[in-house]
């Protein structure tokens, strides 16, 4: 018989950002522990707000399984003596098992026969079991800036306030620090009901709605998001804000009100980025536009109140943003006195990282590679000009007072300040792009420039960090090298269709840091492997591994990111084929041949002595040697039978030197053509 399990363990306000990360890591927690246990359960649920965690397990059985468990004992030479009897190492095996003697068994074993004992071990109740598992599950959740309250030795991100604990409409007991579970929960602040009981885990939610708690994220997630968009139409407008900020705010609040709020029309003067970080950003408040995209000088906030005491609310928050706005207009009136080129050399006395220079060498550095770039892409020379004049000023806005205060907005000032001060277009756009993406997921550059930019950027911020010897260990990496690396894979592989000698690149950035490096070639090696292990990591989220290393490990992917995935696509459809057995194993019995033989003969026809390889050496030939890869492994399918007679009728290491070398060559040529796919030995078939 299955029941349903609910655990609700009561906080003071979490911190939004480990909300989410606590539920997710409390389903797979308790996942892998009640497998562990052998419990059997046929579903997890979770749910959160500020002031809760839940699980819900559904379908959990009632008792762990009986176990029975046969344990080796001695040899029976060893543990009988020659009447039959225990000797004192059988007794000793009988007795730390805790069997009667006779109950014994014998099992050979490769021609050895050993006693053995059967052992059962009954299964627990699952009430039990829980009560051992959920403190240890819930005191070993991971986050950061974890406390300790009262004199308890007990740590988690705030103070526990109540559990509740349920099988079915039973009372389960679990105790955390000085917390004992009962049935109670506890509804929102503000409610007349503060303490909620819970009838049963399929009450739950219920029970909870009643007392103004929407305990499901992705309930209050789209009701806030269907409240914003009616607050939006009462005005006429139309609402623009990042998935980030719904999800931030759906974390903040049990119970979603909306607050409308006005600004004066004064902050209008403003570019929409700097308005839109002071409420997003800062304040957490969603911005509103007309149906053109034209900012209004109103915002919508998200109170975690009932509707009692809003007009408060919004003066409130309408009192907070004005010092804000006011700190912002004075900012951009002073920044705008004069043009963003006019900034460039005060860039001379800001530090980008000891022993690389300042930033205006590091914006020196950039604009050098952006040269790099553009020819070995061959865009115009206009284009080439203007993208040269975005890394010029792309490192201008970091000493304007706008983002001194508002460090979000460092790129999309300066791209609003460029376009304030008369600058192309394109020149705008590169220099707002060229920190995308921000986030492993964020939004890519789309410009020419912005992408040329960018890639120059973070290449050259990794190759010089990686000079310094500070490149990125464990999960420490302070200055982003990971998603910059990611950045630039991102920006390839999406871009206008740029394709970028990264192997080159990396040479060419390493060697231009202001440093003194002692082996350069290892320093540019390190950095290629850096690189590549990202690659791997964005590849294998939709290839298997040993498609992705064998892809990667026939040639230098760096060289040709399109040519690599390319190969991967191709060579993952290759594997899912009934052919692919003889492909996998012809492919493999050559590599396995030549991996220790060099040979770098040219063939010679006249020394073959077996038909097998002469018709093997007319297969190869005949391979067009400018095909593509879907016409290449054609082609090497064909020679399939041809390599299957010539293993079956040839010797390769042959006693005449002249025709084994002949051979190995032959073999040699053979290998080139499959490593110009993927090295199959990597292929797990």
């Amino acid at each position: 018989m299955t029941k349903k399990y609910l655990i609700e363990i009561g906080t003071e306000e979490l911190p939004y950002k480990f909300l989410s990360s606590a539920i997710n890591q409390l389903k797979e927690a308790f996942s892998k522990i009640l497998e562990e246990n052998k419990i059997s359960f046929n579903s997890i649920t979770t749910y959160g707000t500020p002031r809760r965690l839940c699980v819900i397990i559904n379908e959990i059985s009632e008792f762990q399984p009986d176990i029975v468990t046969e344990i080796k004992g001695p040899p029976v030479n060893i543990a009988l003596d020659a009447s039959g009897n225990l000797t004192n190492a059988g007794l000793g095996f009988a007795k730390k098992q805790g069997l009667a003697p006779e109950i014994l068994t014998k099992k050979e074993i490769n021609g050895v026969e050993y006693l053995y004992a059967s052992v059962q071990q009954k299964g627990k109740p699952t009430e039990q079991v829980l009560q051992h598992i959920v403190p240890q599950i819930v005191l070993n959740l991971q986050g950061s800036h974890f406390m300790r309250w009262a004199d308890l030795d007990i740590k988690f991100s705030r103070p526990i306030r109540w559990i509740t604990s349920l099988m079915d409409k039973s009372e389960v007991k679990i105790n955390i620090g000085n917390i004992e579970s009962s049935n109670y929960s506890q509804g929102h602040r503000f409610a007349k009901n503060r303490q909620v009981k819970i009838e049963s885990p399929d009450t739950y939610l219920e029970n909870l709605y009643n007392a103004q708690v929407i305990a499901d994220p992705q309930r209050r997630k789209q009701e806030i998001k269907d409240l914003i968009e009616k607050a939006v139409e009462s005005l006429g407008g139309s609402s623009n804000y990042p998935e980030e900020l719904l999800n931030e705010v759906t974390n903040l609040v049990e119970w979603a009100t909306p607050v409308i709020g006005t600004f004066d029309k004064k902050y209008l003067e403003i570019t929409n980025d700097v308005i839109t970080c002071v409420l997003a950003h800062h304040q957490r408040y969603f911005p509103v536009f007309d149906k053109d995209g034209k900012l209004l000088n109103c915002f919508i906030t998200i109170a975690n109140h009932d509707e009692l005491n809003l007009e408060n609310i919004r003066k409130g928050n309408e009192k907070v943003v004005k010092p804000r706005l006011d700190d912002a207009i004075f900012f951009y009136r002073e920044d705008t006195k004069k043009p963003l080129t006019a900034r460039v050399e005060e860039l001379k006395g800001v530090t980008f990282q000891k022993g690389l220079g300042n930033l205006y060498e590091k914006t020196q550095r950039i604009r050098q590679v952006c040269g790099f770039i553009a020819c070995e892409l061959n865009i115009d020379d206009e284009t080439a000009e203007k993208t040269l004049r975005a890394a010029e000023l792309c490192k201008a806005d970091l000493v304007t007072a706008m983002v001194r205060e508002f460090t979000e907005l460092q790129g999309i000032i300066g791209g609003d300040y460029a376009k304030i001060s008369g600058e192309d277009e394109l020149v705008c756009k590169g220099i707002r792009e060229h920190y995308m993406p921000t986030s492993a997921d964020g939004e890519l550059a789309e410009t020419i420039a912005g992408q040329i930019v960018g890639i120059a950027d973070k290449i050259d911020t990794i190759c010089g960090v990686f000079a310094l010897g500070k490149a990125p260990t464990g999960s420490a990496d302070p200055l982003g090298l990971r998603r910059a690396a990611i950045g630039i894979i991102k920006t390839i592989l999406t871009g206008n269709n740029l394709k970028i000698n990264l192997s080159e690149l990396i040479k060419k950035v390493a060697y231009t840091q202001p440093l003194e490096i002692e082996n350069k070639q290892k320093l540019v090696d390190e950095i290629k492997e850096f690189i590549v292990q990202r690659l791997k990591n964005l590849l294998v989220e939709n290839y298997k591994h040993d498609i992705v290393d064998a892809s990667i490990s026939a040639k230098d992917p760096l060289v040709d990111l399109y040519d690599l995935m390319e190969r991967v696509r191709i060579v993952a459809g290759l594997v899912q084929k009934d052919s692919y057995k003889a492909f996998h194993e012809s492919a493999n019995r050559i590599l396995r041949i030549i991996k220790d033989q060099n040979s770098v003969n040219e063939i010679k026809p006249e020394l073959f002595a077996e038909d097998a390889e002469k018709e093997l050496f007319a297969c190869i030939s005949g391979m067009n040697t400018e095909a593509n890869y879907n016409s290449l492994i054609s082609e090497l399918e064909i020679c399939i039978p041809k390599i299957e007679k010539f293993f079956d009728k040839v010797l390769v290491m042959d006693k005449d030197e002249q025709i084994k070398q002949n051979r190995l060559a032959l073999l040699g040529k053979l290998r080139a053509k499959f490593l110009l796919l993927a090295d199959f030995s990597k292929i797990v078939y």
